[in-house]
């Protein structure tokens, strides 16, 4: 418990710099993926987690592009972690049930070069999301 408390006292420390890296990975949805969905912008909410859908894409399949691109993310909100279907944190907050949700959580040690995986990983997604846009 000391311990975790410890590095609790520590990210508290460094909760705005955590907002601000949680800002850069929102920008870089925003920027190559421009009609993706950030859940959440414009209301008090976690420093160290975005939440964001990006429309034509299952989650789970973008979970898996990630992953082997070596960034570790989640489908889905954190209280239907592992579960299947849409999420209904999402239904109860009005949005569309089959949109693919996914979920980042960041730390202070999260580094720009992680955020530089994460948009080279994103961008293989976008490129294959708008590859079948076009052969549509």
């Amino acid at each position: 418990f000391g311990a975790a408390a410890r590095e609790a006292l520590i990210g508290l420390k460094h909760i705005d710099a955590v907002g601000s890296r949680r800002d850069e990975i929102e920008a870089v949805v925003k920027t190559l993926v421009p009609d993706a969905e950030i859940f959440g912008t414009g209301a008090p909410r976690l420093a160290n987690t975005t939440f964001f859908a990006i429309a034509g894409i299952k989650a789970e399949t973008a979970q898996i592009a990630f992953d082997l691109a070596g960034v570790a993310l989640s489908a889905g909100s954190a209280c239907s972690s592992g579960k299947l279907g849409p999420s209904h944190v999402l239904k109860a907050m009005g949005y569309n049930d089959s949109l693919g949700a996914l979920r980042v959580s960041i730390g202070h040690a999260t580094s720009a070069e992680d955020i530089e995986l994460f948009r080279t990983a994103l961008a293989g997604i976008a490129s294959r999301r708008t590859g079948r846009e076009e052969a549509a």
